[in-house]
């Protein structure tokens, strides 16, 4: 008898410079707007090395793990869904007021939380705001 056929998965391939280099500018780029410190992005990137967060500020960019982009890529569609509300009140403001959609959470509580879960939840709350 043949053994059962078993999935191949392909090794995860790392991201290139090139590849990562304008998630990460975004990403500093919304920090600035966001007017987040270091120590918040470096929660929010799900604990990076805080050297690496200043080399990217530095424009420095690195080796990125799937994981730290996804978190990016994250960030990138929470700007664009929470746009329209944001404006509001300025995004800086607005991205630390509580809010009665996130149950009295501000949206920087959720996103420092560290866990990627809350960075799709917020994403997720808003998303339809954006359509």
């Amino acid at each position: 008898m043949f053994a059962a056929a078993q999935p191949i998965e392909a090794p995860e391939r790392s991201v290139s410079q090139a590849e990562a280099g304008p998630l990460v500018r975004t990403t500093v780029l919304l920090a600035r707007v966001w007017e987040l410190r270091d120590a918040q992005m470096v929660a929010i990137l799900g604990g990076m090395q805080p050297e690496s967060w200043r080399r990217w500020r530095a424009g420095r960019v690195e080796i990125v793990d799937r994981e730290r982009l996804r978190r990016m890529a994250l960030l990138r569609d929470i700007h664009v869904a929470t746009r329209t509300e944001a404006a509001r009140l300025g995004a800086a403001d607005w991205i630390r007021a509580r809010q009665p959609r996130l149950g009295r959470r501000s949206p920087l509580e959720m996103m420092a939380s560290g866990r990627i879960a809350d960075l799709i939840r917020l994403r997720d709350a808003y998303a339809p705001l954006a359509a």
